[in-house]
């Protein structure tokens, strides 16, 4: 394979020399990176809202979405007041393990007061405030209404991104020195690399046929003890979950899911008696009570796909893959846009050390590996989920981990483990610490009767500030 030994500089003169394909988060987080060495035109097929709106190029930003607390103080250090502009703007505050009522097979998890945040927010606004930042920046221009067709050069290196204006039909070459596929789902990278030469990338997909349905809602005012509300699928017996979080403008979003046959429906007076089917009836009840704002959005692309940029063995030197183009996960563990921005700090790490793009891809392998093992752990308990069997290690931490969430429901820090591995603050291991790793091991696996959540022990009031960045 022939590589340029570091991603590539930016070349004298003042024309585009990075393109970045894709205006969503990954894309808009990896052209503010670049835009400190380069000059970075931004494609995208969609007319850009010049307001917090849903758009046609991001199918799934209608339901809920989050950046959990790693991913927050990941945008937060590379824009830094992202936070609170996210704030002031309407997003909660939300502490994880304080806020966030969690109904597991086993019982309620135990709340507590931490430093583990999150800010309740759409997913328009969050990308948004985000591309309103990178925008600002006169290094980086957006070229809206323009898809990619295909890529001129060879299997060593792309010369150009060939796109077509939708307004006009006109077709251009637009040169580059790099190139960044932050396109998505819907990246057509391999249909590119076949126009160069190269040979198809080895992907895993993993699919658990699981679909959701979302719908916004006005909720009376009044204490809760909580500020938001989720429960959890655990398959193979508890195939239906759901989430109920608090956005901007007063509203509330819930997003119900189901796997395999068995998925919410789309017809708005089924809703409600679908979520009073799930192990708590917290979520339903806090319903009934509101005002539904919307009508009911649903999608069934959830499959785990990961492309194993790391084994191709002739791939451009010059053409890096970020964001779901590279490893798109289940959208119900809500792990992209966290993994997107690491995947954007590692882009910055890179270009400071003079990486090549070979080595971004292996490192992006490891940063993919965890969210990916958790992902797809827990879609494999499913039947019906094609891409298995599960392996043996997927098994074991399938089993490790009912025993933690078991042991969540009376042992704080057996919680506070089990939530700052799912947040990506602490790595898998930390759950075999030996507090943890005995207070599983000593707790039986139960199923009680979820009624309402437990009292909040300290409820957070306010959202001032950004979180401490480890």
């Amino acid at each position: 394979m022939t590589t340029p030994r570091t991603i590539p500089p930016r070349p004298a003169g003042d024309r585009t020399d990075a393109v970045v394909v894709g205006a969503g988060i990954a894309g808009l987080l990896a052209a503010h990176v670049l835009a400190r060495r380069h000059q970075v035109t931004l494609l995208d097929g969609d007319r850009i809202p010049g307001t917090p709106d849903r758009r046609s190029g991001v199918p799934q930003d209608g339901h809920v979405h989050a950046l959990f607390a790693q991913g927050l103080r990941t945008v937060e250090a590379l824009l830094p007041g992202f936070t609170a502009e996210l704030c002031r703007r309407g997003g909660l505050r939300i502490d994880v393990c304080a806020d966030l009522a969690i109904a597991t097979p086993h019982g309620w998890g135990t709340r507590f007061p931490s430093n583990l945040r999150v800010v309740g927010a759409s997913r328009p606004l969050i990308e948004a405030v985000i591309r309103e930042h990178v925008l600002d920046n006169p290094r980086v221009r957006l070229l809206e209404r323009h898809r990619v067709h295909s890529l001129t050069g060879d299997e060593r290196h792309v010369s150009a991104v060939v796109v077509h204006d939708l307004d006009t039909g006109q077709g251009t070459a637009v040169p580059a020195a790099l190139v960044v596929d932050a396109s998505g789902r819907g990246s057509r990278l391999p249909n590119w690399l076949t126009g160069l030469g190269c040979p198809p990338v080895p992907e895993t997909t993993v699919d658990a046929h699981i679909g959701y349905a979302t719908r916004l809602y006005r909720l009376p005012a009044g204490p809760r003890g909580w500020r938001a509300l989720y429960a959890l699928p655990s398959g193979p017996a508890v195939t239906r979950g759901g989430v109920l979080a608090p956005v901007e403008d007063d509203r509330w979003i819930v997003s119900l899911s189901g796997a395999g046959t068995d998925r919410p429906p789309s017809h708005e007076d089924a809703f409600l008696p679908f979520a009073r089917t799930l192990a708590t009836p917290a979520i339903a009840d806090a319903l009934a009570g509101g005002t539904p704002l919307s009508g009911v959005v649903r999608s069934h692309s959830t499959a785990n796909r990961r492309r194993h940029l790391d084994r191709a063995r002739h791939f451009p030197g010059n053409l890096l893959v970020l964001g779901d183009a590279a490893c798109a996960f289940n959208p119900v563990y809500a792990q992209g846009m966290t993994v997107a921005a690491r995947s954007a700090r590692l882009l910055r790490s890179c270009l400071a050390s003079g990486a090549s793009t070979r080595r971004f891809h292996h490192r992006q392998k490891h940063l993919h590996d965890t969210p990916w093992l958790l992902a797809t752990t827990a879609d494999l308990r499913f039947p019906h989920t094609t891409g298995g069997p599960p392996s043996p290690h997927q098994r074991a931490l399938g089993r490790y981990l009912d025993r933690v969430l078991a042991a969540g429901t009376h042992d704080a820090r057996a919680q506070a483990a089990f939530l700052n591995v799912l947040n990506m603050v602490h790595p898998p291991v930390t759950l075999l610490a030996p507090r943890v790793a005995l207070s599983a091991l000593r707790t039986r696996a139960s199923g009680p009767s979820l009624t309402a959540p437990p009292p909040d022990p300290e409820p957070s009031t306010n959202c001032q500030g950004a979180p401490h960045v480890h």
